[in-house]
């Protein structure tokens, strides 16, 4: 009798997606190799930050770009590498429908 192997699933879209106004105006981006969901990629039309909502697969990964809420619990990490502050990256986002909920106060709005 073999051993079972017992694997952990990855991060999934609504980990991190918790509203979005609707799933057509989804965007595959250019990432690199080994890109994981929950990571921030440039988005070319803006030149900003958004958080990738799949694995990088054959080059790109899924994102998107208007009116939506995202989930910053469980990508807190990859926020204060992105962004200068929470501050900053709230106002990126709320230009384009962007709610970032969840997201721990770090940079300039520490105090």
């Amino acid at each position: 009798m073999s051993k079972a192997k017992t694997e952990i699933l990855g991060p999934v879209v609504s980990d991190f997606l918790k509203y979005e106004a609707t799933p057509l105006t989804r965007v595959a981006v250019a990432a690199d190799a080994g890109t994981k969901a929950g990571s921030f990629v440039t988005y070319p039309l803006r030149n900003k930050k958004l958080v990738a909502l799949t694995d990088e697969a054959d080059g790109k990964v899924i994102v998107q770009p208007l009116n939506c809420i995202i989930e910053c619990k469980d990508i807190f990490i990859q926020a204060k590498a992105a962004f200068q502050s929470d501050a900053v990256m709230k106002k990126e986002g709320d230009a384009y429908g962007i709610v970032y909920v969840n997201l721990p106060k770090f940079g300039a709005s520490d105090a």
